[in-house]
């Protein structure tokens, strides 16, 4: 992420593989953060938020959708013991393991597609 402001914009390589992962299936929210996170580790919510010109709700529900795809997690932090606690949220996968989980998403809408079609040709009677 761009650096210049306390809000910032995407890069133009950021955009590009920001507009590829979605096209691939992530969700906007979610490849933005992935983006963060390749940058930089252990940030905040509120540091995502920040860099990604982001609002606390889209990054709490974004945040949770990439737990439970496994690809981040999140460490407790507690400051000398005193108030809430807060999440640092790292990467669980490496960067080649979320790849290859992208490509198994990716097999896998590709051959529900080609079980439909071959469904419709079966109800229409047209041979393949």
């Amino acid at each position: 992420m761009n650096n210049n402001s306390e809000k910032t914009m995407l890069s133009e390589k950021e955009l590009k593989a920001s507009n590829a992962l979605k096209r691939l299936g992530i969700p906007k929210m979610e490849n933005i953060i992935l983006l963060c996170l390749f940058e930089k580790e252990g940030l905040t919510a509120r540091e995502i938020e920040r860099t990604a010109d982001l609002r606390q709700p889209e990054v709490s529900q974004s945040v949770n959708a990439l737990k439970r795809k496994g690809w981040i997690k999140a460490s407790s932090i507690r400051k000398d013991g005193k108030g809430r606690p807060y999440d640092r949220f790292h990467l669980a996968k490496s960067i080649e393991e979320i790849r290859a989980d992208i490509k198994g998403m990716v097999q896998k809408e590709i051959e529900t597609e080609k079980q439909d079609m071959n469904a419709l040709y079966d109800m229409l009677g047209i041979e393949t």
